[in-house]
């Protein structure tokens, strides 16, 4: 029973797609708005070059100015991170729920913990009305059958559940995203510094016997630019330090289980695991908005 496989609620699946899709979105936006300043920048370089540089360049611009408005009509970033939030809420909720930790302890009759849980819900949903419309609804329950089949285990098979599936799960995340972070930190680090020599090369290229190249000096520093901007809005570093933090925080959180002997401790132990894995994602999209 321990590999059961637990499907979240519908609100945290349609939660989920929601913040892949504005993600997606918020993406390709600023990578279409950083392409385009470079076919600008390339363009006027070699006005001497293409017979209908400007007439190009204008509908360049004009697009980029669409770009702009679509950017801030539809706050694609925002619903990012306020859909990635409210799709870990419903998380936190549901493995408190399966835990059977507080607010959703036993009771007589499975009714009532059922009840609680969707109120949770309700409440959660409303507090994000926001980003309803983003929201679709798939054809699932809230309360799902293997929700109940994990709430069902014994206290010792929900604590090796638990342990297994969700707090080394976790750990597991945090380390490979602070690796990955740290790695993306580094290419891109190299990227710069390879984009500005050419800029530097291109100074120089007619005395170097390459006079061709001297025109895409221009070009090359709204290329560094760009890149400059692509890293720190990613804040590779940040999240380097953050999430690695994060997986030394769940492991010590981790060793705490081997006291857990009750159904109270245990609902201590999970809401204190919760905590912490909700606190980064509070934490990133405070930063968000703040920025």
């Amino acid at each position: 029973m321990t590999n059961q496989k637990l499907e979240y609620p519908a609100l945290y699946t349609s939660a989920d797609d929601a913040s892949a899709r504005a993600q997606k979105g918020f993406l390709w936006t600023i990578r279409a708005e950083y392409f385009l300043l470079l076919l600008v920048s390339l363009s006027l370089a070699n006005k001497d070059v293409f017979l209908h540089s400007r007439l190009t360049v204008t509908l360049l611009l004009v697009i980029l100015a669409g770009l702009f408005v679509y950017k801030v009509v539809k706050k694609l970033d925002q619903d990012w991170y306020r859909c990635r939030a409210l799709a870990e809420s419903v998380k936190t909720l549901t493995w408190r729920f399966c835990m059977r930790a507080h607010p959703f302890v036993d009771a007589e009759k499975i009714a009532l913990p059922k009840a609680a849980f969707r109120n949770q819900l309700r409440g959660i949903l409303q507090s994000n009305q926001a980003i309803a419309q983003e929201l679709i609804t798939p054809e699932a329950e809230q309360v799902t059958a293997s929700m109940l089949q994990v709430r069902a285990l014994g206290l010792q098979e929900r604590i090796a559940y638990y342990t297994e599936n969700r707090v080394d799960d976790q750990r597991r995340w945090y380390a490979k995203k602070s690796v990955w972070n740290r790695r993306m930190l580094r290419v891109w680090v190299v990227i710069t510094i390879v984009i500005y020599l050419a800029a530097a090369l291109s100074l120089y290229a007619d005395e170097l016997g390459y006079g061709w190249f001297s025109r895409f000096f221009d070009p090359l520093i709204v290329l560094v630019t760009s890149v400059l901007g692509w890293i720190q809005m990613k804040r590779h570093s940040e999240l380097t330090a953050s999430y690695n933090l994060a997986a030394h925080e769940i492991g010590i959180i981790k060793g705490n289980a081997e006291a857990v002997n009750t159904e109270s401790e245990f609902s201590d132990f999970v809401n204190e695991a919760e905590l912490a894995f909700s606190r980064e994602h509070t934490q990133w999209v405070a930063r968000k908005d703040a920025s």
